[in-house]
């Protein structure tokens, strides 16, 4: 009896341990560039030590009264598709609207595990994630992790943080500033006869 009590107690304090070595992996993101028509977030991943991510499925809550999804470029702009290491392009990758300020982010590695481990940065950039602006004002980006794994199949925990970003809409011009703009030229123009 106390044989399996003290493999219990072992069993459990691997599985804490496990976690908490996962508890080191961080998901956040990072505006890339900002116009008044269109803002770039980068989604990226941080930590990974030894694990290898090889799976992603993730939702992403924004403001849908400020921000609509424009597009999605999967991978690094500097180290590519770090869950496509050879840049074969057979990944299996989504992208989709749910809902209203709901987007699903999904990539899925074909490559082999150990090609994985043995060639995978610890911190990529998973995503670079388009929005037009629709209006101007706060709007936050929040992750839920719908699943995480590395290249052996086994799930990974992250830490995850929201993004807060403010937006500013283009201000439309009157209808009548650009017949003003070419009244004012005439106007001038005559001057210098």
């Amino acid at each position: 009896m106390m044989k399996q009590l003290k493999a219990g107690l072992v069993g459990i304090a691997l599985f804490a341990a496990s976690g908490v070595a996962d508890a080191a992996i961080d998901l956040h993101f990072t505006p890339r560039s900002q116009t008044v028509e269109a803002i770039e977030i980068g989604l990226n991943i941080s930590g990974l030590g030894g694990a290898a991510l090889a799976t992603y499925d993730f939702n992403i809550q924004f403001d849908p009264t400020r921000l609509a999804f424009a597009g999605v470029v999967f991978g690094d702009p500097v180290l590519g598709d770090e869950l496509d290491v050879f840049d074969l392009g057979g990944n299996s990758t989504a992208a989709d609207v749910l809902g209203p300020g709901v987007l699903n982010l999904f990539e899925s590695s074909l490559d082999d595990a150990a090609d994985l481990q043995a060639l995978q940065a610890d911190s990529f950039t998973l995503a670079i994630i388009r929005f037009n602006v629709l209006s101007s004002g706060s709007s936050q980006l929040d992750l839920l992790i719908n699943g995480l794994a590395d290249a052996g199949g086994n799930a990974l925990s992250a830490n995850a943080a929201p993004l807060n970003i403010n937006t500013v809409a283009a201000v439309p011009l009157p209808g009548m500033v650009w017949p003003m703009v070419g009244g004012v030229w005439v106007v001038l123009r005559r001057r210098k006869v």
